[in-house]
């Protein structure tokens, strides 16, 4: 097993796994499909099934390294894969499409929350850290893969972070104006009654 340092990470890669929606594949599986190609196991770092969350593939380290994958040709030295189960139905095998479920979305977003916090950046500046993009989006790709813009939903997802988190800050500022307000006012009232209020 060839490793290398999470500095050296450019890309975490998403995929899809080009399997039927109508029946489930476990990590077991894909494993046991990239075994049938020759590979020496899974060449994902994740894999997220249907029914949410993510398991882990080939190994991320906190010790700075990762196990090289075997899912990108060309960007394998530099890339982390995730792999969402889908992506396909039995009614057309060769067209590709975002099957994602909600819970696999979640999932996902997970998954590059926790190798972003590894690697640092924000998923979208290449100058900060590595960057989301889809299979079909890496250089020399041929492929459907994963069905989706990758990288368009990923700057979709943080700017969606970045409104709520300006929502959060305007609110906590209004709660703590009323809080500064309430007190003014209420002095008021007492002092207009005649009452002394004592701080």
């Amino acid at each position: 097993m060839t490793y290398h340092p999470l500095s050296a990470v450019k890309y975490l890669t998403i995929h899809y796994s080009a399997t039927p929606i109508e029946r489930s594949y476990s990590l077991a599986d894909i494993d046991a499909m990239h075994v049938r190609r020759g590979f020496n196991g899974i060449g994902y770092h994740a894999y997220g099934p249907r029914t949410g969350g993510w398991q882990e593939g080939r190994k991320v380290t906190e010790a700075g390294r990762f196990e090289q994958g075997a899912h990108s040709k060309g960007e394998n030295d530099e890339a982390l894969g995730y792999c969402y189960e889908g992506g396909v139905s039995t009614a057309d095998l060769n067209h590709g499409y975002d099957t994602r479920t909600p819970a696999q979305k979640k999932a996902m977003i997970e998954w590059i929350d926790t190798m972003l916090a590894l690697t640092g950046g924000d998923g979208i500046d290449p100058s900060k850290g590595p960057v989301v993009r889809g299979h079909k989006d890496m250089p020399g790709a041929a492929t459907q893969c994963p069905g989706f813009d990758a990288g368009a939903w990923w700057i979709e997802v943080q700017r969606q972070r970045a409104v709520k988190r300006s929502f959060t800050a305007v609110e906590e500022e209004m709660q703590r104006q009323h809080a500064k307000l309430v007190p003014s006012w209420l002095r008021w009232l007492v002092r207009a009654f005649g009452a002394e209020i004592k701080t």
